[in-house]
């Protein structure tokens, strides 16, 4: 019988394991550093703000493809934004039942003192890491991205 920590030891030898493990454990570092700053909104809906701020008024299904979010959950992610005062959703003039994503003046002022702190707990994820290591890690995660974007139905 393995003690755990040779449980450990063997599962952080499991590419989708560790992935998995990265993912959760930004999510909880991120979410730490939003309610630290007493942010009224979390990493995932900074997200949706942060793309909006590079491109603004994009459509609801542009947003779900640029960040890998399916339609229910950016659906979910952008009421709450418009219920806090953070985004408009405005009516196409070509489409009557498809709506543009806006940020309001709230958000957009709000944006740089969320930004610095994404900017700080980015820092510390890649603290002590070579430039050359992070470089060959995107590349490698890009690769891995890759091999699975046409074997993944983003629509279920």
């Amino acid at each position: 019988m393995n003690t755990i920590g040779e449980d450990v030891k063997y599962y952080r030898q499991i590419t989708g394991a560790m992935l998995v493990a990265a993912g959760v454990y930004t999510r909880i570092y991120s979410r730490q550093c939003f309610r630290e700053n007493n942010f009224d909104i979390t990493p995932e809906q900074f997200v949706v703000i942060e793309v909006l701020m590079h491109r603004d008024g994009l459509y609801q299904r542009q947003l779900s493809e640029i960040t890998l979010k399916d339609r229910p959950n950016i659906t979910r992610i952008i009421n709450i934004l418009e219920k806090n005062g953070y985004v408009n959703r405005v009516a196409d003039k070509n489409k009557r039942k498809v709506f543009k994503i806006y940020l309001t003046d709230k958000a957009k002022n709000l944006f740089p003192a969320l930004a610095q702190v994404v900017k700080e707990y980015r820092k510390t994820m890649t603290e002590g890491i070579d430039k050359n290591d992070l470089e060959t890690c995107m590349s490698v995660l890009n690769k891995v991205l890759d091999n699975l974007l046409d074997k993944v139905d983003m629509c279920v």
